[in-house]
């Protein structure tokens, strides 16, 4: 492919976008890619729509190719694809934030594996899987629930059982400062 074009741009397809010619055609093709680097990098494939203009022999793919090329690459590396992640959050109906209050997954995090930005690693596409499940859900609510029923509970013993202090007048303090030097509990601070 000579290169990917924004969605957006390729709305009508009718035009090149490199000569501006009108008789751009596409084809469902079959793309072979490595994923990584390394000498044993895997090939993977993806079924893309490629773009072809006769006019300038330009081919291109858009947007939905990555789409498509990332998800291969969860589907080989055994995790959700994006739009499956945004299925569990979407199935409970609440947004990122809310989801991310929830499950303590970080909002960013969340918006990044849902965009295609990111893959998520396994342990954390375990979770996700998890929290497929509605009883799952639940669970972290009620949990969510009783930790916010446990700290007011907290906050309101710690409020009750607060010591009280008092000021030491002035002679107690001149006592307590003879018998400290007396047994010598600050030698090591007066000698330095």
């Amino acid at each position: 492919m000579d290169r990917t074009i924004p969605n957006s741009s390729m709305d009508s397809l009718t035009e090149c976008p490199s000569c501006g010619g009108s008789n751009v055609s596409s084809t469902n093709e079959l793309e072979h890619f490595l994923y990584g680097d390394k000498e044993n990098a895997p090939t993977l494939s993806a079924l893309v729509s490629v773009y072809h203009c006769p006019s300038c022999d330009f081919s291109f793919t858009t947007e939905d190719a990555s789409e498509l090329r990332h998800e291969a690459v969860c589907r080989y590396l055994g995790v959700l694809t994006p739009h499956e992640v945004r299925k569990v959050r979407e199935r409970y109906e609440l947004s990122q934030s809310d989801f991310a209050d929830l499950s303590k997954i970080g909002k960013a995090s969340l918006a990044r594996w849902e965009s295609g930005v990111l893959v998520q690693n396994h342990a954390n596409d375990n979770y996700l899987y998890l929290l497929s499940f509605l009883d799952n859900v639940e669970r972290l609510k009620d949990r969510e629930q009783s930790r916010k029923k446990s700290s007011d509970n907290l906050v309101t013993n710690v409020v009750l059982f607060r010591p009280k202090f008092r000021s030491i007048p002035e002679a107690e303090v001149e006592q307590l400062q003879s018998e400290a030097k007396r047994f010598q509990l600050f030698a090591s601070a007066a000698g330095a």
